[in-house]
């Protein structure tokens, strides 16, 4: 018994260490993301037509839909290797890694000649006028040949992050990204217009997968990948863990994406930018959060396969799952919060004008998108402990909804618009996300009110902070240039800021929270400042 429980203290530790720094590494990594997007929508605007910055957002639908295809991969790579990490059988990792780069290259490069080869009816779906038939092509093209590529070589990626190696699955991110923002002004400025922004999609991605493939060779000494190495049993794993993760990933994928999917047929190109431009501010500040959930799944597994049988194994997934779902609500509603409750000021002087209807549809999704996140650590954590099957208790109501609230939406407003597609959309994920949050803390035996004070309650409080910050910024919308209400907004932004991190240290955060927090920013800022005395 002291040795299981000297185990258990062991991974818990291992796990907590491993989580807090590549919690920390990917909410770096993706608030500098955050940053590089902010400007690219407003400077392409500037050289390009809203049907053609339409075009762009629709591309990416197409290629999330055939990415499909592989999608299950992934996942199934970062929770076995995970498990098999922490039971030291790295052999059969080596296994599963090598039988999905087999399965995973053929059907990769099948799915993008189907897409060759059925062009012209994608282009008849996608009601693509006959200007931009040209740049469609190439850029279609070039963005799912250059992403199936990534995700057929996934492996790498995704070894690392199941060794819980986050930190360097962000820093090849990282570069990669800053390499494609550069690229965009540079291509866009020249006049090469959304071609420009898939030549850099293309650079950017192809550096990531030489990156990721270089470091998981340096980094992990047991690497060893060969077709000899592909068996039955790796491939059973594939199938059916991954089989069910791919029709999860159907369903995530055309939710994500459903009302962009249904705009560009039903009310054109000029629709899906406009869905595109009121969901990308929700949408790139969700980035954050998502740094909690991607590091729930290989912690997850690694406590699942480490604990196993041991008493302190539920408990120790209990916590987890309340302490990420804590601080990754509060993460969302901080950048939420702001953003719903001054969609205007922000999007009019982020933009450079004002656009009909953006406003309204940035409150929507952020809260959209905060509720969505919320799902994250159950859907997540479930998976990681052997549970897949959960999150179609998600997936499913959503759909049921969207099936009613569409055409309800189109009944009510006398014609399609892309207003009433994104209403529709919206309420589907809130009502579904409801049902399974429940059933999600049930299984985990987090109870109604326990997660309410621990979760729901902090992440209403920033809404509450941001409320009185509305006023004097639509005044100052009303009442001067763009330039001063950048500034104006910029100011609000940095007190709403300061504010609320006073009100997260002194009214939500308990006295263990806190020191916790203190060691961890003080652990991390001693080894920057020792690595800067080493320089």
């Amino acid at each position: 018994m002291p040795e299981q429980i000297a185990e258990a203290e062991n991974h818990a530790t291992t796990v907590r260490d491993s989580l807090s720094s590549n919690v920390m590494a990917g909410t770096v990594a993706r608030v500098g993301y955050l940053l590089t997007r902010f400007f690219i929508p407003p400077f392409v605007l500037a050289h390009v037509t809203l049907e053609a910055y339409g075009l762009w957002a629709t591309s990416f639908i197409v290629v999330s839909y055939i990415g499909i295809s592989t999608m299950g991969l992934s996942n199934v790579y970062v929770k076995f290797v995970a498990e098999y990490s922490a039971k030291r059988d790295f052999k059969k990792a080596n296994e599963l890694l090598s039988t999905g780069l087999c399965l995973s290259i053929p059907v990769c490069m099948a799915v993008f000649g189907v897409l060759f080869f059925f062009w012209p009816h994608v282009v008849n779906w996608l009601h693509i006028t006959p200007s931009l038939r040209g740049d469609a092509r190439e850029v279609v093209l070039t963005v799912v040949a250059i992403f199936l590529a990534s995700i057929s070589l996934s492996a790498f990626h995704d070894a690392l992050a199941g060794v819980q190696r986050t930190a360097l699955v962000q820093i090849v991110w990282v570069i990669s990204y800053l390499v494609e923002t550069g690229l965009i002004f540079l291509l866009v400025g020249m006049g090469r217009g959304i071609r420009g922004l898939a030549e850099a999609f293309l650079i950017r991605t192809a550096l990531e997968i030489v990156m990721s493939m270089a470091l998981s060779i340096r980094t992990l000494k047991w690497l060893r990948l060969s077709p000899s190495l592909c068996t039955r049993e790796a491939l059973r794993i594939l199938w059916s863990f991954g089989g069910v993760v791919q029709i999860q990933s159907l369903f995530a994928v055309t939710l994500n994406s459903v009302e962009r999917a249904l705009a560009a047929p039903l009310v054109g190109l000029a629709g899906t930018g406009l869905l595109d431009i009121g969901n990308k501010m929700p949408s790139m500040g969700s980035q954050i959060p998502l740094s909690f959930a991607a590091s729930f799944v290989p912690a997850a597994s690694y406590l699942h396969g480490g604990l196993s049988g041991t008493p302190e194994q539920r408990e120790s997934i209990r916590k987890l799952y309340l302490k990420g779902a804590r601080y990754m609500n509060i993460a969302t509603a901080f950048i939420c919060g702001l953003l719903a409750v001054m969609p205007s000021p922000i999007l009019d002087t982020w933009v450079g004008k004002h656009i009909d209807g953006s406003g309204y549809l940035m409150v929507i999704f952020s809260i959209s998108a905060q509720v969505n996140l919320m799902t994250g650590p159950g859907t997540s954590i479930l998976k990681g402990i052997g549970l897949p099957n959960e999150e179609f208790y998600y997936c499913l109501p959503n759909v049921l909804v969207l099936l009613f609230a569409v055409p309800a939406a189109r009944l009510i407003q006398g014609q399609w618009t892309a207003i009433g597609i994104a209403t529709a959309v919206v309420a589907s994920t809130v009502i579904s996300a409801v049902y399974f949050l429940r059933r999600a803390n049930r299984l985990l035996d987090v109870s109604p009110g326990q997660y309410w004070k621990s979760v729901v309650w902090p992440g209403i409080v920033p809404y509450l902070v941001a409320a009185p910050f509305a006023i004097p910024a639509y005044y100052v919308l009303a009442h001067a240039n763009r330039w001063i209400t950048a500034g104006c907004v910029a100011a609000i932004g940095a007190i709403y800021s300061l504010v609320m991190l006073f009100v997260i240290n002194r009214f939500i955060l308990e006295s263990g929270e806190r020191l916790w927090f203190r060691a961890v920013i003080g652990s991390r800022l001693g080894k920057m400042r020792g690595r800067a005395a080493t320089a």
